[in-house]
């Protein structure tokens, strides 16, 4: 299995967690993080990565007293190597909790044996499916730091309505052009795009998926140039984001079409980091804000390599508040007994970088505030905020 495979104690500096159950732990904790460090996902891989090492750093590397060992294995990007990476971190390492897997597909594979076989807390980051979270793939061991589509797209679609008030022209928000890679995410987000506009007596018109890793997007911008639409939406991994933002202001489709993405991709932080002022005057419902001045993201964005091409961002951020919730999880319970453990996340809330945030006990999803954004000389720019926002629980 390609990646980082050892285990590393922490000998970091940094602050310390004020445990809720007072006392010391038996160590090491030994957190198991799955993770696409290969193939098309890799930079979403790396990015949380870096993400847990920080937070372990944030926590002087211990919990309880306890050291932190990460153990890593490389999903590659794929459901057969995310559930051979799971089994790996349960049967081989005996890890306490799983952070990951980072895809909808890679969650589908790995939940049910998470559910039947391991037995342990898992966190998973950038699984949006709603397949990965609900009907036969519920269990009671995972809780998910990142939206599901039943997060974003009634947001996305309550922002596109509420865009007449900041775009200075004219356009039919009732209808919408639809693109996405064509994977999990975007046919589950189509699926539910369409089911939302009909029942606010709005129609996607039309709708482009392009394979993942397509690099030149340029007959799906024709089509989309094509639509009667006015209003492009859908989701984006972060490559397909900085592809479509360079290639489609270069074709001027922005002037013709008001393009607003969910999942926060054209306004996102390692997009910016990528297209510069090329994202200016594209929009995005997201639930990381990183103008935020709270104190626990001004510690992340200090915490965040400064040599680093990319800027601090909400993929990092999900490694980052799932070592957070693990250790918080561990002072409540006392304990890294997975029962324990998974009781405790259960209803746990904290502040985040994304906000205030909670983990429904019920179904284990995640309730957070959005806000709806653009970029307005590179700087992020909140237009709109959706606070609260959870689905309803379908397990």
């Amino acid at each position: 299995e390609g990646g980082d495979s050892g285990a590393s104690s922490g000998n970091d500096t940094g602050e310390g967690t004020n445990g809720g159950s007072g006392g010391s732990i038996e160590g090491p904790v030994k957190i198991g993080l799955l993770a696409p460090l290969s193939g098309p996902f890799a930079l979403t891989g790396q990015e949380v990565r870096r993400g847990v090492e920080m937070a372990r750093e944030h926590l002087g590397g211990q919990i309880q007293g306890a050291n932190i060992e990460v153990v890593t294995r490389d999903s590659r990007g794929d459901p057969s190597g995310a559930l051979e990476g799971a089994r790996a971190l349960v049967e081989q390492e005996s890890v306490h909790a799983i952070i990951g897997p980072s895809i909808s597909s890679a969650g589908i594979s790995v939940l049910p044996y998470i559910r039947d076989q391991g037995q342990i807390p898992i966190l998973p980051t950038q699984v949006s499916s709603v397949d990965a979270r609900e009907g036969d793939n519920c269990t009671k061991y995972s809780y998910f730091i990142w939206v599901s589509n039943r997060h974003t797209v009634p947001v996305g679609v309550d922002f596109i309505q509420d865009l007449p008030n900041h775009v200075d022209r004219d356009f039919d928000p009732k209808k919408v052009h639809f693109f996405a890679p064509d994977y999990a995410l975007g046919q589950n987000n189509l699926k539910l795009l369409k089911e939302e506009m009909q029942a606010r007596n709005g129609e996607v018109v039309g709708s482009t998926l392009a394979p993942i890793g397509t690099q030149d997007l340029s007959s799906y911008i024709s089509e989309i140039s094509n639509s009667e639409a006015d209003v492009v939406t859908g989701v984006l991994t972060p490559g397909m984001a900085v592809r479509l933002i360079n290639q489609a202001t270069d074709f001027g489709l922005p002037e013709e079409k008001v393009m607003m993405f969910n999942s926060g991709k054209p306004v996102d932080q390692i997009t910016q980091a990528s297209v510069g002022e090329k994202a200016d005057g594209w929009y995005g419902t997201y639930f990381y804000n990183p103008a935020s001045e709270s104190d626990i993201n001004q510690t992340f964005k200090e915490l965040y390599p400064s040599d680093s091409d990319l800027l601090p961002n909400a993929s990092c951020g999900s490694g980052f508040e799932t070592v957070r919730a693990i250790a918080l999880a561990i002072e409540q319970a006392g304990s890294t007994d997975p029962d324990a453990m998974t009781n405790a996340l259960g209803g746990l809330s904290w502040d985040s970088i994304f906000g205030p945030a909670k983990f429904r006990a019920s179904d284990g999803q995640i309730e957070l505030d959005f806000v709806g954004a653009t970029r307005q000389d590179t700087e992020f720019t909140v237009l709109e905020e959706y606070p609260d926002i959870i689905p309803e629980n379908r397990c």
